[in-house]
């Protein structure tokens, strides 16, 4: 055998045996029921199909390699895998991303929107066509008119010159030094501190320079680019900068773009299930709420299955009286941005709570008017981030309320209705 046909019949064994596994693995993720439909089944039968013409290029390739024979049957074999792969991919990504995702974002791309929004760079200005832009995307998912943290607004010039509850001044004029939004973002990453925090795009080199001429050079905002790029310090960092902004305006379109389009879905969904689907307004990171219609419509475990696939876009959900049972807690479980849930009134006697016990930002549970008892509420103590409970009416004891209190005690235990959103 030559080396050639060697590393070839390697290759074959390996893509084989990978793809076995694939469709194995594929086939209990179809089996478990948790993803289904038309698109699901193609989906799987691309698995299949690929499968079978990978195997049988890997036959042709050994009868060829012993005989000499059907080289070109191999080929096309080999061919149609290429195939089938590629369209089995699509299928992948169409359940991941969409159907369209491919295209969706092709009006923003081929359209000349952008031309249109920006100005010819004679009259651009360095805060409203740089600073401000910068800001928008490292800055204002925390410092915006419905998440003000520290109490300090970032949307508009006259806003970043107002102190927070730091009461530091964020920009002074001519002093970078003394201006607490430079200092926070060149702290060092695992300061306390340091601004965007952990998790979110910290500023560039060039990004945190331009803050720095700008606000050295009087943080004014009649301030022109033009103008800006003959000082020696900035000119290079403007004209790096100016192609970079271009694709934060492009992202944050694309961005609006997909928002629009989920949340027309999620109306739908809201409407074939007689319940609220809003956006999440004390957030700006794209969430929604879930909330039970008035009167109450019924809401059951196989209802709220439908909402799996939207499961990662919701950040509050109140289901206070509706038909949900512990089994249904597996689904709540799914959502994985969840941060406040509200179950009073519910069917609940606690055996489902463990579903809840991964979920990483829930912070506040309301489990007011259920059949909650001592065993269950001690599991309470397993989850990670919560901070408030409510178990009025509960069949929990005073006994397990101070142990809890004991022993998690960032944990606060409230025996009172609470709050239904």
């Amino acid at each position: 055998m030559k080396v050639a046909d060697s590393v070839i019949l390697i290759v074959l064994f390996a893509a084989a045996l990978s793809t076995l596994v694939s469709i194995g693995a594929g086939f209990f993720l179809f089996a478990s029921g948790d993803y289904s439909g038309d698109l699901m089944a193609r989906h799987f039968w691309a698995g299949i199909l690929t499968g079978f013409f990978i195997f049988t290029s890997t036959g042709l390739f050994l009868v060829y390699w012993s005989t000499g024979r059907f080289y070109f049957v191999y080929l096309a074999a080999l061919v149609i895998s290429n195939i089938v792969v590629a369209y089995a991919s699509h299928l992948g990504g169409s359940i991941t991303h969409g159907q369209d995702y491919l295209t969706e974002h092709l009006d923003v791309m081929l359209s000349d929107s952008e031309s249109q929004e920006v100005r010819p760079e004679s009259e651009m200005l360095v805060y409203d066509d740089m600073i401000a832009p910068i800001l928008e995307a490292k800055c204002l998912s925390c410092h915006n008119a419905q998440k003000a943290k520290g109490n300090f607004l970032m949307t508009s010039f006259e806003n970043i010159l107002k102190p927070g509850e730091s009461k530091s001044q964020p920009v002074t004029p001519g002093l970078s030094g003394k201006s607490e939004v430079f200092k926070r973002v060149t702290l060092a990453e695992n300061h306390k501190d340091h601004m965007p925090p952990a998790g979110k795009t910290p500023m560039t080199e060039s990004e945190i320079s331009l803050l720095k001429f700008w606000i050295d050079a009087g943080a004014k905002k009649e301030h022109r680019v033009l103008d800006a790029k003959k000082e020696k310090a900035a000119g290079t960092i403007i004209a790096n900068l100016l192609p970079e902004l271009s694709r934060y305006r492009r992202k944050a379109e694309i961005a609006n773009m997909r928002l629009k389009s989920l949340q027309k879905e999620l109306e739908l969904v809201a409407t074939a299930l007689s319940i609220v689907i809003k956006n999440d307004t004390t957030n700006d990171e794209g969430y929604f709420t879930i909330g039970m219609s008035f009167p109450p419509a019924p809401f059951t475990n196989e209802q709220f299955k439908l909402l799996h696939p939207y499961a990662a876009v919701f950040s509050k959900a109140s289901l206070v009286s509706s038909g949900i049972d512990d089994a249904g807690l597996y689904y709540v479980g799914q959502m994985s941005n969840l941060e406040k849930l509200y179950l009073q009134k519910t069917k609940l006697d606690g055996s489902g709570l463990v579903y809840l016990q991964k979920l990483p930002k829930l912070k506040v549970l309301n489990l007011s008017f259920t059949k909650v008892d001592d065993k269950a509420a001690i599991d309470l103590l397993k989850f990670p981030s919560l901070e408030e409970v409510y178990l009025y009416r509960t069949n929990t004891s005073k006994e397990v309320v101070n142990a809890l209190e004991k022993y998690k005690p960032g944990l606060k235990i409230y025996l009172q209705e609470g709050p239904y959103f």
